[in-house]
């Protein structure tokens, strides 16, 4: 559909922002929880201007594993999120047992997962459908416009403090704000699980999700799956032959039903079932990489693991070796070392074989400006693989990608270094030798004491009078160093550790923060706030039992510092998500509903839910300015007026923030870009980006901040064009 047919006027659009502005201002106050500095003590004289609100729960129909904020000129403000399976419904996999609870579908199992095990229990990802609102598909979208959006229950925490104790948030309350969802996975044209796929926002607004999950952990497959929010709807693939025939069979299916009853059913454990070739296809299938937009509006796609799903299952007796590496899947794990850039334009990929290198999982990919040229741009890529944690050769040197057989079916079973590039993106997909394997176009950085994996990050840029970079810096907060007893990581790798890292520095180098996080963690979330603060959230030590930190903590980037703030009561780690929408407000979502509560003993109650926080700044009194007028895109390098309400007092900054797709507490493209500005009266004279290295072409939230630190509602804006050399 042209854009010109889904254009919102105007008129239009100023009548959304204010729907928007009801919607939110209907969300009830809320009292703090807990602090551990005392600050912000629950029910005792609690000062919001210190710690900020925290919303009651609010009800959503499914685990916000992917999610974000969607906006464009042709659509209203969204939050869309999926989760595991993403190309079915809820009832696909559940069924109503005889007292009317929902169970995991066996039928499912057999015939879509190829017998593979379900994801139950503590974390249980499959078993999280059976909490959820079942009658929906597993991606759906949040119109926060809507006037029921909001609507909760008057409860902070999931369960009473009885024993047992009792269910306060119940699947009746889906009902609530149900009529603020809609449906937009499968009947969408959704076909694959883009379940840990890499997320993308690209130039135009859509949505890329890269490779994503078949069956189990680590199994990756090579699907781009494109979203467009302007109608929900999905970019054509090939349907895959497993699941176009699961939901021909499935009005006939009952718990018992085996494949043997359906002689005809396509094999799920033939890849060709559930992965066919399509065009767009990636050379290499993938689970758990990254993806950055590129200044020239490609995606730059690295990393990623995958097993050979039609090998025998299981480990094989006596531990992987080199011959049962292919006889097993669980021997077969390989983790992607080329690199792939995706052209939106042409819907298809190239590999760059001479880029190799064994990065991360999930690495943090970051396009940075490396001079005042146009094209004077390359790509930070932070973490890199231990050698001692890769099978050798027959002369002993590491093989990239593979790890060492005696941890091979473990998941994610390296050891990580700090060791920080720059990728020359250009020079590589240039190379005539381009297919030729090598390890070129990497020029060392640094190494962080923290490889950071699986910690969160946040990316603060400023521009100047010409709109030249003043800095380049990304924050990286907790996370860890991964490590395997063959493989043990290092002393100095301490989870509570904050490292800063400035690449407009003529030599970039880590220095560490002297804040610490208040418990050392990995799975936290971050956003930056519209003055520039980084909000972080939650996080866990250790995996199975989880080791939840509850708290809310704000980075102040200028003074070096760390303050808690409200605590939650529900867990928030590994597949919780966290979203800056347009008033200032923060949505927190995500984390599995068989793990929300954080407690093992109650992982069969409580349903998918979220909060939305208001920061401090909401409460420091008087009115907030207000963006009257604002072009809706803006050029490189040229200069745009900003016209405020009338006696918007003194501002104190003005901001781009990038928004988009999030997912396993990553920061993908959710860029803070603070511009230079003059201002006469209530009217703005700002400098755009000079550069695409600075701020790629895309979608914005436009800010104003004034002297007292309170922001406005954000204005859309896009980025876009050539800029002069």
């Amino acid at each position: 559909m042209a854009s010109s047919k889904l254009f919102l006027p105007r008129k239009i659009q100023l009548a959304v922002l204010s729907a928007m502005a009801v919607a939110f201002a209907s969300v009830p106050p809320a009292v703090a929880h807990h602090d551990p500095n005392g600050t912000c003590e629950f029910d005792n004289g609690v000062d919001p201007l210190k710690c900020g609100e925290l919303s009651k729960l609010i009800p959503v129909p499914k685990d916000a594993i992917h999610a974000g904020l969607t906006w464009t000129k042709a659509s209203k403000p969204k939050i869309c999120m999926g989760m595991r399976p993403s190309e079915y419904a809820g009832f696909h996999l559940t069924f109503k047992d005889e007292n009317g609870h929902d169970q995991l579908f066996e039928p499912f199992r057999h015939f879509v997962y190829g017998g593979a095990g379900f994801s139950e229990g503590t974390h249980g990802l499959d078993e999280s459908n059976t909490k959820g609102n079942t009658a929906r598909e597993n991606f759906v979208c949040w119109d926060l416009t809507h006037a029921d959006a909001f609507k909760q229950t008057d409860h902070f925490s999931l369960i009473d403090e009885n024993d047992p104790p009792n269910e306060l948030v119940t699947k009746a309350d889906f009902a609530l704000n149900d009529a603020a969802f809609s449906d937009a996975g499968n009947s969408k044209g959704l076909d694959y699980n883009m379940f840990c796929s890499g997320n993308v926002a690209l130039s135009d607004g859509k949505w890329l999700f890269i490779g994503g999950h078949d069956k189990g952990g680590n199994n990756g497959i090579r699907k781009l799956t494109v979203f467009d929010p302007r109608d929900e709807s999905w970019a054509q693939r090939v349907v895959p032959p497993v699941k176009a025939a699961y939901l021909d069979i499935f009005d006939q299916l009952t718990p018992q039903s085996l494949p043997q009853d359906f002689p005809d059913f396509p094999n799920a454990n033939n890849e060709n079932n559930t992965d066919p070739v399509d065009p767009s296809d990636m050379k290499y299938q993938r689970w758990y990489p990254s993806g950055a937009l590129l200044p020239d509006e490609t995606v730059l796609i690295v990393a990623g693991t995958d097993r050979n799903t039609s090998l025998l299952p299981g480990n094989p007796p006596g531990g992987c070796t080199a011959e049962t590496r292919n006889t097993h899947v669980n021997c077969s794990l390989v983790t992607q070392v080329v690199p792939e850039i995706y052209d939106p334009e042409t819907d298809s990929t190239i590999a760059l074989e001479n880029a190799r290198k064994h990065h991360n999982t999930f690495p943090r990919v970051y396009p940075v400006q490396t001079g005042n040229k146009v094209k004077d741009w390359k790509v930070a890529i932070i973490g890199e693989v231990s050698p001692n944690s890769l099978e050798k050769d027959g002369n002993g040197k590491p093989i990239l990608g593979r790890p060492l057989l005696s941890v091979a079916r473990q998941y994610d079973p390296y050891t990580y270094t700090g060791k920080t590039y720059l990728l020359d993106v250009k020079a590589a997909k240039a190379d005539s030798s381009r297919d030729t394997p090598a390890e070129n176009y990497y020029q060392f950085v640094d190494q962080a004491k923290n490889a950071h994996n699986f910690g969160a990050g946040a990316q603060l840029w400023e521009t100047n009078n010409i709109g030249h970079g003043v800095s380049q810096k990304v924050v990286l907060f907790g996370g860890d160093c991964g490590g395997t007893n063959a493989d043990p990581v290092p002393e100095t790798c301490t989870s509570d550790l904050i490292e800063t890292i400035d690449f407009q520095d003529s030599s970039p180098k880590y220095k560490q923060s002297n804040a610490k996080l208040y418990l050392p963690v990995n799975q936290n979330n971050t956003t930056v706030l519209p003055d520039g603060k980084v909000l972080i959230s939650g996080g866990a030590t250790g995996r199975g039992p989880w080791v939840n930190s509850f708290h809310l903590q704000l980075y102040d980037p200028q003074t070096d510092t760390i303050e808690t703030l409200v605590d939650r009561k529900i867990a928030g780690h590994d597949h919780s998500t966290i979203a800056l929408l347009p008033d200032g407000t923060v949505a927190l979502l995500g984390g599995n509903a068989t793990d929300l509560h954080g407690d093992e003993q109650h992982t069969d109650l409580g349903i998918p839910v979220a909060q939305l926080y208001k920061p401090p700044y909401f409460f420091k009194g008087g009115s907030r300015p207000e963006i009257k007028d604002a072009p809706e895109e803006i050029s490189y390098h040229r200069r745009f007026n900003i016209q405020l309400s009338e006696g918007a007092g003194n501002i104190k900054s003005v901001a781009l923030i990038a928004f988009g797709p999030i997912t396993h507490n990553w920061d993908w493209g959710k860029r803070y870009v603070k511009l230079w500005f003059e201002q006469k009266k209530d009217k703005l004279l700002v400098q755009a980006p000079a550069f695409p290295g600075l701020a790629v072409p895309m979608h914005y939230m436009l800010f104003v901040v004034d002297d007292k630190g309170v922001p406005s509602v954000a204005k859309l804006i896009q980025l876009k064009g050539t800029p002069a050399s």
